[in-house]
């Protein structure tokens, strides 16, 4: 996973792999099928462990507004680790692929789409319990929300601070209206 994160999907190759697992090619072929196979689970094992701050996040907060300011800045703890690679794997780990690489784009977009239609899921719920305004559009505010964070992603793996994350998004989440 942390290969596929730090190399992306066509720039991790089966040798570097194979290193990597301490296995040897055919090995790796046997257990896992082939190298998008191998990608798709590393994907899976990101999303269930590194990025599994944003269902928490999401789900556990009592107001909309504390939920988006959690999965925001727990996104940029998780983005700006120092003991792995910066940034999100989800964001970049297929970007500027070839076509033999599209299993791996298609594979990350989903993720991508799943976690924004989460985002606005919470937003309308927030609607729903009147933390949010009627007004809001929860697709809208949502494709905001992830763009946000995929900014975050790439802006941490160019290596800008915390800090520096940490008052982009404060400027972000203060665009948010919610009724008072």
């Amino acid at each position: 996973m942390l290969l596929f994160w730090e190399r992306g999907y066509e720039a991790a190759s089966m040798a570097d792999l194979s290193a990597a697992m301490g296995l040897n090619p055919p090995s790796i072929y046997a257990a896992f099928g082939n190298k998008q196979a191998l990608f798709d689970r590393c994907a899976a094992h990101y999303a269930q462990s590194v990025a599994a701050y944003a269902p928490r996040a999401l789900g556990e907060e009592t107001t909309t507004e504390k939920a988006l300011r959690r999965y925001v800045f727990e996104a940029i703890e998780a983005f700006s680790a120092e003991d792995r690679p910066k940034g999100c794997l989800l964001v970049s780990a297929a970007t500027n692929c070839g076509k033999g690489s599209m299993g791996a784009q298609e594979l990350l977009a989903g993720y991508r789409q799943a976690s924004e239609a989460m985002i606005a899921d919470r937003i309308q719920r927030g609607i729903n319990e009147g933390d949010m305004s009627d007004s809001t559009e929860p697709n809208v505010l949502a494709k905001y929300v992830a763009v946000l964070i995929q900014g975050l992603a790439a802006q941490a793996r160019d290596g800008a601070t915390v800090d520096e994350l940490h008052s982009v998004a404060e400027l972000a989440l203060s665009l948010i209206a919610v009724p008072s």
